[in-house]
């Protein structure tokens, strides 16, 4: 699935050579394990001695000794040279610093190109580090408006211009052999951002957790991620870090109207992604966006595109591999990991382990820019499923699916720690079930998707995202909860579900959230997927408000993120419905106001009719599929 408005299918050439079946997840007590390998969670104070001693050691070879034994990289062949900067003058004059490493002793080897906003000085430096070991040399240019460079700093904005001109550069450089265009994140969009004019040295991109197409990513239909832009924004305002970003983030969630909120004057283009709520809104208009999202259909070298189930970018990066001019020559790994990398809450896969950094990557690179054999399929779709013991290979994801159809009863479910309602396959008597949502007192996150995860490294935010264990709050009114009976075999939920919920509201406008929960047999729920509609936006295909009237009825269509989860037997299928999901999106205030426009959040009374009019569609693929 592509974006919020479209259902794309993402199909390659197939591989022909089988691939190896892996271990069977392993129980969080032993995700200590993964410390260096994919950066998981960790103890605060074990993190901290973990990143400073990467800093302290980076300049010997033991820590990237320690990586490549891990994650089963072949041996090195080679030593690290010393950085050295240059300035790189871009079209208009502006000159971005420019780090440059080789291999010791090396003249002429092939380049891997970073372009980065954030601090180098660790994450970044350490994995031009282990490049240069295999023979590559490794370049990081400091984003416009950041770190060394001059200019001004506006996310994404100068982006293209910027990658092309760097890239030019390089390529003109007789010391750089060829080129691979690398990043993370951020990084991922600067190097898509240089692909509509890729020069004749580049081989291949890595694009790990970004896409093109952000529309989806900044606007939940009309709610905004808090948890992802408004916590970047508290940590990327300007050239210089805030002395507390987590104060600043913590201000900015209790500062009304939104608008208002300004990161110290600093961060202006904050604004721009609040008014982006249309899919036609002034943002996505500009030129500069507008030219990043056309990009992807003239990329025609070879890209291996990385994404996380617990991604924010989720859905923008399978649009933007869906529409990759070289599609049949990529490879898209689905891994189930946040936007960092990491595993957290109640879900680990062994063999995902590393795969983020390390284990596909590095091998993409040598095979691309070396010619060194890649050990595992070069096109078509690698996804790591929950409660999996194998990755799966496919020519295309997501995989054939049927969809099985459940009925929102007002019939109360056996055995449930709060009062549940069934989930069943018969239509019945339509019954109506209301609860007052209070903007002022919404539903807590718990999991998901949604969040950067970046309180995991101190950094602001305050939702863990993934698969955390939810809790059973009875006392809250405005939470309704379904289930299905105890599953006879495993199910395989695979795709985007969605939502036919009808409901009525006292509100000219409001929000309903939902999600889809694991329930074991001793009734602990974990987060599986959840999704989000207005009654204004209330379906993917609304680019305009269609206006609403107090009281009537209205069917909203919620589109759950994107997931691929293997339900085992004896479980339950919970799904909870409420009006918010506070601070992974904004809080709908309940007026037809832009939601950070308002000063005034009113009671809202929520009505959901079902018996019959209101049906959960699963999608379920069978095994093997």
């Amino acid at each position: 699935m592509a974006s919020r408005r479209h259902r794309s299918h993402i199909t390659a050439k197939p591989h022909l050579t089988a691939f190896a079946a892996r271990s069977p997840a392993r129980p969080r007590r032993f995700a200590w394990r993964r410390t260096l390998a994919s950066f998981p969670v960790v103890p605060r104070r074990l993190r901290e001695l973990i990143l400073l001693s990467l800093v302290t050691v980076s300049s010997c070879s033991l820590p990237q000794n320690f990586i490549r034994g891990t994650n089963e990289l072949p041996e090195f062949t080679n030593d690290e040279g010393t950085w050295r900067d240059v300035d790189v003058t871009m079209r208009d004059g502006v000159k971005l610093k420019t780090h440059i490493m080789m291999p010791k002793g090396v003249e002429r080897a092939p380049v891997v190109m970073m372009r980065n906003p954030y601090p180098r000085d660790l994450l970044f430096t350490f994995n031009c580090s282990v490049l240069v070991r295999y023979g590559l040399g490794c370049v990081i240019q400091d984003a416009r408006g950041q770190r060394e460079s001059e200019g001004e700093w506006t996310p994404l904005i100068h982006e293209p211009h910027d990658s092309e001109d760097a890239l030019a550069w390089l390529d003109a450089q007789p010391w750089a052999e060829s080129i691979a265009l690398y990043g993370q994140s951020y990084l991922g969009g600067t190097a898509l951002a240089a692909g509509a004019k890729l020069t004749p040295k580049v081989k291949t991109l890595v694009v790990v957790v970004f896409g093109t197409d952000l529309r989806p990513v900044i606007s939940e239909r009309g709610l905004f991620p808090h948890e992802l832009l408004t916590a970047w924004a508290a940590y990327m305002p300007g050239r210089e870090r805030p002395e507390d970003p987590i104060g600043s983030f913590d201000k900015a969630l209790k500062t009304r109207p939104h608008y208002d909120v300004d990161f110290g004057g600093k961060a202006d283009w904050y604004h721009l992604w609040l008014e982006g709520v249309l899919p036609h809104d002034g943002l996505w208009e500009l030129p500069e966006t507008k030219e990043f999202l056309a990009v992807p259909p003239k990329i025609q070298v070879p890209v291996l595109y990385i994404e996380g189930f617990d991604d924010p970018f989720l859905e923008a990066g399978l649009s933007t591999f869906s529409r990759l001019g070289s599609r049949d020559r990529s490879l898209l790994a689905l891994l189930p990991v946040t936007h960092i990398g990491g595993q957290p809450g109640e879900l680990q896969v062994k063999d995902a382990e590393g795969q983020y950094l390390w284990k596909l990557p590095v091998p993409w690179l040598l095979h691309h820019l070396k010619g060194a054999p890649l050990p595992y399929p070069s096109t078509g779709v690698l996804t790591w499923a929950r409660n999996d013991v194998k990755p799966s290979h496919r020519e295309s994801w997501p995989p054939p699916t049927r969809n099985e159809v459940r009925v929102l009863q007002a019939k109360p479910a056996k055995e449930s720690p709060c009062t549940q309602y069934e989930l069943g396959g018969v239509e019945g008597t339509t019954s109506l079930l209301s609860y007052r949502y209070n903007p002022d007192h919404p539903w807590m996150t718990e999991g998901g998707s949604r969040s950067l995860g970046m309180r995991i490294v101190g950094l602001p935010g305050k939702v863990d995202p993934g698969p955390q264990r939810q809790t059973w709050d009875c006392n809250r009114r405005d939470v309704v909860r379904f289930t299905t009976e105890p599953l006879s075999s495993d199910a395989r939920l695979a795709g985007r579900m969605q939502l036919n919920l009808t409901v009525r509201s006292s509100a000219k406008d409001t929000a309903f959230y939902a999600k889809l929960v694991d329930i074991d047999e001793n009734g602990k729920a974990v987060h599986l997927t959840d999704g989000a509609a207005t009654l204004r936006l209330p379906t993917a295909k609304d680019e305009t408000y269609v206006p609403y009237e107090p009281h009537s009825v209205r069917t909203v269509e919620i589109d759950f993120v994107p997931t691929e989860w293997n339900v085992p037997a004896g479980h339950r299928i919970g799904l909870w419905v409420s009006s918010s999901n506070y601070p992974a999106l904004s809080a709908h205030t309940n007026t037809e106001e832009p939601w950070f426009k308002a000063t005034l959040p009113r009671l809202a009374e929520q009505t959901l009719e079902l018996g019959g009019p209101s049906k959960l569609v699963l999608k379920l693929s069978d095994p093997g599929q």
